[in-house]
């Protein structure tokens, strides 16, 4: 069972990456890349409470639920591709060796289900806290602006490498074809936030120090959910009369879940990883269809949770209340498709899925830090200097697990209006400095161009009578895509630049 748990483990790792890599341009794939996203219960139940609406692309997710029943956790244990980095991670730290028959402490344990209540009570009032917290959306968006731009800078490196030895040129050369079609992006991404979604995604792996699964045991609010559910699992965990109380199930139990008898577990806790039965030497242990004995008990006391239902009170009136200048909020340009405001910040885990799409065509997006406020952090917002909207390119829409950018037609985004571009006539050269610049224009990708030119003679700072091509946007024809904004040729802040004036938002 050790070693079908493993491949289990393994293969949906792999299958979470394969999915990973589809979402590039052009999106041509049978099974959506946030597959795993719609399929997690906690985004399924945070986003329906926080906008109060059936969202059917994370209905999968309520037969995730519902299999918790009579298979326990075992998402936990056998897909969850967290819990198998974790596990990998585990496995090369070494911790303080305990005594025989001396059990881990259980008095974190309480803590994930204080965190589901939190962040369940504050989905009930509109805000969302569940993306710092799902495995998915946090291995997702790690995967996206840390794993792999640093997994495209080595691989780009290696291959550079190869280039200048000279050697095997045919094989390296086929290699990078393929790597380039495959895995390998168009230029190598770069992402606001890296850093600091790093060091929370490290902090996960380094509480592994204190015990195995740490997070799984004790923080992960999708175990606590899950845990729930398993309570009422059909089968139960059997010792027959030939255990020797050696212990040893109890010590390698990932979970803590096994009590001091040896005969009885926590099913609440437990993940179906079946190290019990491997481990056990006189091969005591087995797993058969019954009601399970013992209290199975959730750690969660009332007090507790008036605690974390306050905490998550809180939360919610300090996100409410936090003032943005008015500066901030209108450099916040959200993706064509976004919903309103309100819904937008109600649907958005923060997965980064539209983020790592759009980093394959323009690269425009980027995960916010209190552009928004700070109800809006890591949401996607377009930054026009470092990329722009591709005119034919519609794929945040469908890669969104939950409908905070809806899928538009290619016809229908191509008119829809991200936000305005506005000339700075102290930093444009023809306004500045009295010389054509034509590069917006040319760039501008609207069939009927939103750039045009104003004609004019005009006196250079020389002195000299010149005939001018002032640029202008008619914002009738301007989408705010950014482009103009990337390819503007000042050296620092742009000539032009684009806010979230105007911008048209779909109503769900």
């Amino acid at each position: 069972m050790r070693t079908a748990r493993r491949i289990s483990q393994i293969l949906f790792l792999l299958f979470f990456l394969f999915l990973f890599f589809q979402a590039r341009y052009p999106y041509e794939t049978w099974l959506p890349s946030d597959l795993f996203l719609r399929a997690s219960p906690l985004v399924a139940i945070a986003t329906i409470l926080a906008t109060r609406k059936v969202i059917a692309s994370v209905l999968i997710a309520f037969i995730i639920l519902l299999l918790t029943v009579p298979l326990g956790r075992f998402f936990c244990g056998w897909i969850c591709p967290l819990g198998t980095i974790i596990d990998g991670s585990d496995n090369l730290i070494k911790r303080k060796k305990r005594k025989p028959r001396q059990r881990e402490s259980t008095r974190f344990r309480s803590w994930k289900f204080a965190i589901l209540v939190a962040v369940l009570v504050a989905s009930l009032f509109s805000v969302q806290f569940i993306w710092f917290f799902d495995p998915i959306a946090l291995l997702t968006r790690t995967i996206t602006t840390v794993l792999y731009p640093v997994f495209s800078f080595l691989l780009l490196g290696l291959f550079n490498f190869s280039f200048s030895t000279g050697l095997f040129e045919d094989q390296v050369y086929s290699a990078y074809d393929m790597a380039q079609n495959s895995i390998l992006p168009i230029a190598q991404p770069m992402f606001f936030e890296a850093v600091l979604i790093a060091l929370v995604f490290v902090g996960i792996l380094a509480l592994g120090m204190v015990t195995r699964r740490f997070w799984c045991r004790n923080l992960c609010p999708l175990g606590a959910l899950l845990g729930l559910f398993s309570k009422f699992r059909l089968t139960k965990r059997f010792v027959n009369e030939t255990c020797n109380s050696c212990s040893i199930c109890q010590r390698e139990c990932k979970m803590n879940a096994i009590e001091d008898d040896y005969a009885v577990n926590n099913t609440v806790e437990c993940i179906e990883c079946m190290e019990c039965i491997s481990n056990c030497k006189p091969h005591s242990v087995s797993y058969k269809f019954g009601k399970n004995i013992g209290k199975n008990e959730i750690d969660l006391s009332k007090r507790r949770f008036i605690q974390a239902a306050a905490v998550g009170l809180a939360g919610v009136a300090i996100a409410k209340t936090s003032a943005v200048s008015r500066e901030e909020t209108g450099q916040a340009i959200r993706p064509p498709g976004a919903v309103k405001e309100d819904g937008f910040l109600d649907r958005c885990i923060r997965c980064q899925e539209c983020v790592r799409i759009c980093a394959t065509t323009g690269g425009t997006l980027q995960p916010s830090f209190l552009q928004s406020g700070w109800e809006g952090i890591w949401t996607p917002i377009s930054v026009p200097r470092l990329g722009y909207c591709e005119y034919n390119c519609n794929l945040c829409g469908q890669v969104c697990p939950t409908g905070a950018i809806q899928n538009l037609t290619m016809e229908k985004k191509q008119k829809l209006k991200m936000g305005i571009a506005y000339f700075d006539k102290s930093r444009c050269i023809p306004w500045y400095d009295q010389q054509d610049c034509l590069v917006c224009e040319e760039h501008c990708p609207t069939p009927d161009k939103a750039i045009k030119f104003d004609i004019r003679e005009a006196r250079t700072p020389e002195g000299v009578m010149r005939t001018v091509k002032f640029p202008y946007v008619d914002e009738k024809l301007c989408i705010g895509c950014g482009i103009c904004v990337t390819k503007c040729p000042v050296i620092g802040d742009p000539g032009i630049f684009v806010t979230n004036a105007q911008a048209e938002r779909i109503e769900v």
